[in-house]
């Protein structure tokens, strides 16, 4: 069951990460829409003529409806790519996705391996194919005569200009999902201060991913901790993986409320928070819990209540 338990948790990060990768693929596909036109302005091409050929290599007989097919599908794909690569990016521990410059970098490559598996064989053996038809029907809507020579040697021209375009897109997608990510960890931050300010007695906050990583951890200013860097860490690590054994019966006797341990010195409150952390802190002895407890379900549901505001 504990196998299970972590899947589940990975699973949740995974969905964290698609979920802030969809948005910053469909803000760079969007984005890169604009150098398309530009390219196509450059080649002079009818703005929309990419996506024209698109949706008429697919079946489209009309120009201005393949053009719009293929404007959607472009958004789709960069969205369903962008939800993918945050899914994977966030779990990879090597891809430190909160520096904005190394997380456009690792963007940067994904683009050249999207354009090179995914954009240059659909041109070669989807695009190429068709081009007598697209002149068809780009001719018939435009009422203009073209040659195929010359819409081939334009398609070229784009399949390699869209080298640049994807490496503009991997680096929209990159900052776009640092920014996302900076952002969530600045308002992890703010839990920090919203909770450590309900009582002059909380001596640490720590929160920590469903998987049991810190995300954020401090004592209050002045306090001095009681145990060493390594003894913290592993006072941490047996409170998470205690709180993990018991969400394993969860099925049976509800979902975990908080649990609390009083020693001779502190108290130790383990406790999930909002939707996605687990908090963990440590008070004086004397501090009312029970008040403490009830202060931190209402900024909690505070928290909940706005949930949108929270990624």
């Amino acid at each position: 069951m504990m196998s299970n338990l972590k899947r589940k948790n990975e699973l949740f990060v995974a969905f964290k990460g698609a979920k802030y990768g969809s948005a910053a693929g469909f803000i760079a596909t969007w984005s890169i829409s604009s150098a398309i036109a530009a390219a196509e302005f450059t080649l002079h091409l009818q703005i929309g003529t990419f996506y024209s050929i698109i949706g008429i290599s697919l079946g489209l007989n009309t120009a201005t409806t393949a053009a719009y097919m293929g404007f959607g599908l472009h958004l789709l794909t960069g969205t369903v790519l962008g939800a993918v690569l945050g899914a994977v990016g966030i779990r990879w521990k090597r891809i430190r996705m909160l520096n904005p410059y190394k997380s456009s970098i690792v963007g940067i490559g994904a683009g050249l391996v999207i354009w090179s598996v995914l954009f240059l064989p659909i041109t070669t053996l989807l695009i190429q194919p068709s081009i007598q038809r697209i002149v068809v029907v780009l001719a018939v809507t435009s009422q203009q005569p073209i040659l195929s020579e010359d819409l081939s040697h334009s398609v070229a021209n784009i399949t390699l200009m869209a080298i640049v375009f994807h490496v503009i897109w991997g680096a929209i997608f990159g900052f776009i999902m640092s920014s996302l990510l900076r952002i969530r960890e600045f308002r992890i931050k703010q839990h920090y201060t919203d909770i450590i300010n309900i009582d002059p007695k909380i001596r640490l906050v720590t929160l920590c991913d469903t998987n049991g990583k810190i995300m954020y951890s401090r004592h209050r200013q002045g306090v001095t901790n009681l145990l060493s860097n390594q003894e913290s860490k592993k006072s941490l690590e047996l409170a998470m993986n205690a709180w993990k054994i018991r969400s394993e019966l969860a099925s049976k006797i509800g979902k975990g409320k908080y649990v609390l341990a009083e020693y001779e010195k502190i108290k130790r409150i383990t406790m999930p928070f909002g939707n996605d952390l687990l908090l963990y802190l440590t008070t004086e002895v004397e501090a009312d819990h029970s008040n403490i407890l009830n202060r931190i379900r209402k900024l909690e549901a505070g928290l909940k209540y706005s949930s949108s505001q929270y990624m």
